[in-house]
């Protein structure tokens, strides 16, 4: 029986998905997130009608939401977003609630990935696991004894934004669109994918390579400044650029080590148990949510 409903909102894709009273998923659903959408009007409805086709939806107890950008905790709505635009300032979350007569959540994405790798996937019985996904942007969460760290003004653990070479964020530095945009530029306007710099750096192409030692670079002081600010139990990566983690990820892991305070040598980098942990992570947290209440 259906208990709690996530869903994950993406600028290409949404997905609905709901979990039993046992946390396992027993249904997933999804759609592009424009088709047939031009309106804010259009994609509130399409959200209404994918929670409609959960079964017995009704039944739920609560749903929550995963949206990419910043969630203003106050009004509950999507504070600032790229991909999201139509939904920015929307009352999608107080609409959902008059609609369906139940709980509705609403939190930024990399927070609820970061949730449900705490709960159910690599960071599972820690007490303090850091997330960090590198895909399109680069973003990520902390989760403290089963909470989500938020900060003063919900702007905790928003690692995209931290300064690493004294001039440039992090999301220009280590996304999948950084390393891109920079092979475009500097090596051939064709490039569409980060996969096809690191297999160039692979073959030899200087340019790609310097892109790469630079990535990694750039991603082990990262590590470096999370172990001592934040000092977790575990970090954990995902997102679409650690597929190609046979490219960098153990010489970044060593380089970490070598450089690490020597009380946060130890901690382990594993990769992310979920490729879509959007919706288990959305679920889960509703479920978390309503049983505070």
């Amino acid at each position: 029986m259906t208990q709690y409903i996530g869903i994950d909102l993406g600028g290409t894709n949404i997905r609905v998905g709901a979990i039993d009273e046992n946390e396992k998923i027993i249904f997933s659903y999804k759609e592009l997130t424009y088709e047939k959408v031009e309106t804010v009007e259009d994609l509130y409805k399409k959200i209404k009608r994918l929670i409609q086709m959960v079964p017995n939806y009704q039944e739920a107890k609560a749903i929550a939401i995963g949206s990419p950008g910043s969630v203003d905790k106050n009004t509950m709505t999507i504070r600032t977003t790229k991909n999201l635009g139509l939904l920015k300032y929307y009352p999608l979350v107080q609409n959902l609630r008059d609609e369906f007569n139940k709980p509705v959540y609403i939190e930024n994405d990399a927070r609820v990935a970061a949730f449900a790798e705490a709960a159910k996937g690599a960071g599972k019985g820690k007490n303090i696991v850091c997330y960090i996904t590198i895909s399109t942007g680069l973003g990520g969460g902390v989760v403290i004894n089963n909470n989500i760290y938020t900060g003063a003004n919900n702007l905790g653990a928003y690692f995209s934004r931290m300064v690493l070479d004294g001039e440039k964020e992090a999301d220009f530095l280590i996304s999948g669109t950084a390393i891109t945009m920079q092979a475009k530029e500097e090596i051939d306007e064709n490039i569409n994918n980060t996969y096809e710099v690191f297999e160039l750096a692979k073959n030899g192409n200087t340019k790609a390579i310097n892109i790469i030692e630079q990535f990694k670079k750039n991603l082990t002081v990262l590590l470096l400044n999370i172990s001592s600010i934040i000092n977790p139990d575990i970090i954990v990566l995902g997102g679409g650029v650690v597929e190609s983690k046979q490219y960098y990820l153990e010489e970044v892991i060593k380089n970490f080590r070598q450089k690490a305070h020597p009380l946060a040598k130890e901690i382990p980098i594993e990769t992310a148990e979920f490729d879509e942990p959007g919706i288990i992570g959305a679920a889960l947290l509703a479920k978390n949510n309503y049983e505070k209440q």
